[in-house]
């Protein structure tokens, strides 16, 4: 993984991996390491080449729209025999000629359209790989803080069990007590120390992978959580949820239907070429003069290629079977989100269950721990109850350490399969500490002071469904006023953007929206400027509006948007997240849902956001 850094750095981390240098500090949360990080990954700057590829493919296919310009020139030696005579003659010509078919079964429109899949599967697995990243080092991240509380409370368990080892050392030595009781401390003190030299090696592990993730060291870490205001515990309306914004499931449905249009493709090959070719002489200079030649003349033709043979009846097949091929790797696929969606949020739920317990399991130990202490020094406990008590306050302490992890790191991955995990950690993500007091050894009150707990914001509240408005606010007044709900805010945009008015279009996001897959915020607004602007008497129109809301200042909204111009025509189900700035309703972030179900095309694309 650190192919991708010069050898003098790779050398750097390797050398501070086995503690050969010292590492630089490093003590920023975790959203700063994933948006530090995040593009660097060679992953990520692959799936980014595959996304440029795909949309090259479609500029390579709208081409074959246009008709192709040639141009010849002749310059030859001959000899000719005139009237019996043989004659050396010369000649020089230049001729044009324009080239366009006509027709082909609609085979470059259905190319066309499996080209727009492919890019739209290109961009959902750059998706995947960003979310799929980003929760690798939200997983490492919070391994080595689990790793480094767990070493912390085994170092403190060491030094209680010295501190006994040396106070039974002194009754031994005074003849008070057996010396198998110093042989049952050894014996502990030994288990302790190995575990140690356990948990340092995974540590090792854990540092070194964060190393290659981030390229920098893993200093003073905070421990990872992620703030959520709600939970939901129907896994249905869970498992619904992730499937229809899980990027990889995206991908697979866009294969889907690119490969359904090469089947549109194929079918065009049963049907004749028909070319339309004109050819203009530019010049004919021919010496000596032959009797009779064309000069500066002008041709049309018109060809018609009649397919025969069985090839293209198997390459017919070819697509059917291929498409046939990608759906059922999509329902396969569908599947198995479904079982890991299942799985991963059962222990999280359990996980999430028992963390109180976890709690009261520690705050019992220690107290049992400290009477026993009290009760060994009086006589009245065992060296071995003494010592079970505390590896089961170590053991309790270890657990509560380990619950918070999983829970973070369930959590995440959940986030990820939404494809919401780099929102998130933008969004409400907050450190989560352990108390202090918890990986102590006095006895602690938790009334006094509860430590939080990290839950998932597994779903939103309840869908709504929206009646639409009586009438339509212009872009112009929702823009201005601060009283509009989002729903009005929503028809709002649609009616700048097909009013062509990229300012008023632009007034509802919010000022540093960020598109996403390393885009900047100045790329976007280019490229929307320029589609929006030069659009051909576009039309917007929504309908199966669905509000999400996510609290009193976010909210989500869903719906199908039908969009023309011209002559192109598209339908996808499309997310917009709103949050409110100064009292109005601002897009935050805009998502593709699910594909376009599949519809004629025009050859001239105009592919909107």
């Amino acid at each position: 993984m650190t192919s991708f850094l010069p050898a003098p750095r790779r050398l750097a981390l390797l050398l501070a991996a086995c503690g050969l240098l010292g590492a630089p500090a490093y003590a920023a949360p975790l959203p700063s390491v994933v948006d530090k990080v995040l593009l660097q990954q060679p992953s990520v700057r692959s799936a980014q080449a595959l996304l440029r590829a795909t949309e090259a493919q479609i500029t390579q296919v709208r081409s074959d729209f246009l008709p192709s310009l040639g141009l010849t020139y002749r310059n030859s030696d001959a000899r000719d025999e005139t009237q019996g005579r043989p004659v050396d003659r010369n000649v020089r010509r230049s001729d044009a000629s324009l080239r366009w078919n006509v027709f082909n079964g609609a085979a470059d429109t259905s190319r066309l359209r499996s080209a727009a899949f492919s890019r739209d599967a290109a961009d959902a697995d750059l998706d995947s790989v960003l979310e799929q990243v980003a929760f690798e080092i939200t997983e490492t991240y919070a391994d080595v803080v689990r790793l480094r509380q767990t070493m912390s409370s085994l170092q403190a368990t060491i030094t209680r069990q010295e501190r006994v080892e040396a106070s039974v050392a002194q009754r031994v030595d005074a003849g008070r007590i057996s010396s198998a009781e110093l042989d049952l401390m050894h014996v502990r003190l030994i288990q302790s120390r190995t575990l140690l030299g356990q948990l340092r090696a995974q540590l090792g592990t854990a540092e070194y992978r964060y190393r290659l993730l981030t390229g920098e060291a893993p200093s003073d870490l905070v421990p990872p959580g992620i703030h959520s205001k709600t939970v939901e515990s129907d896994i249905d309306a869970l498992v619904e949820r992730i499937q229809e914004r899980n990027p990889r499931l995206r991908a697979a449905l866009q294969r889907s239907s690119a490969r359904k249009a090469d089947i549109g493709v194929a079918r065009g090959s049963f049907f004749p070429a028909v070319d339309l070719s004109i050819t203009k002489r530019l010049d004919n200079s021919t010496s000596p003069v032959p009797v009779s030649d064309t000069d500066r003349t002008a041709q049309l033709q018109v060809s018609i290629d009649i397919p025969l043979g069985g090839k293209n009846l198997g390459r017919h097949s070819e697509a059917v079977e291929r498409h046939q091929a990608a759906q059922a790797d999509a329902d396969d696929l569908l599947l198995k989100v479904s079982r890991e969606i299942t799985d991963l949020y059962r222990q999280f739920a359990e996980a999430r269950e028992i963390a109180p317990l976890t709690e009261r399991r520690v705050v019992s130990a220690q107290r049992v721990a400290a009477a026993y202490e009290l009760h060994f020094e009086a006589g009245r406990r065992s060296l071995n109850d003494l010592s079970i008590a505390q590896e089961d306050l170590f053991n309790a302490q270890r657990a509560l350490i380990e619950n918070r992890a999983q829970q973070t790191t369930l959590q995440a991955q959940l986030l990820s399969l939404a494809g919401e995990l780099r929102e998130t950690l933008r969004t409400r993500y907050q450190p989560a500490p352990i108390q202090p007091e918890l990986l102590g050894t006095t006895p602690y009150n938790p009334a006094l002071a509860a430590a939080p707990v990290p839950v998932v914001d597994a779903l939103p509240a309840p869908e709504m469904e929206l009646a639409p408005p009586t009438t339509k606010p212009t872009a112009a007044s929702a823009a201005e006023s601060d009283s509009v709900g989002p729903e009005q805010r929503l028809e709002a945009w649609a009616a700048a953007w097909a009013a062509r008015d990229f300012d008023a279009y632009r007034a509802f996001y919010l000022a540093d929206f960020q598109p996403g897959k390393g885009r900047s915020t100045a790329d976007w607004e280019s490229e929307r400027r320029s589609r929006v602007s030069q659009a051909q008497s576009p039309s917007i129109r929504i309908d199966g509006l669905k509000l999400h809301p996510r609290g009193t200042d976010r909210l989500s909204t869903r719906f199908t948007q039908h969009y023309s111009a011209g002559n192109y025509r598209d339908t996808v189900r499309k997310q917009l997240d709103w949050v409110k700035v100064n009292g109005q309703w601002k897009i935050a972030a805009e998502t593709v849902l699910a594909p376009p179900a599949p519809r004629p095309a025009s050859p001239v694309a105009e592919a909107p956001q």
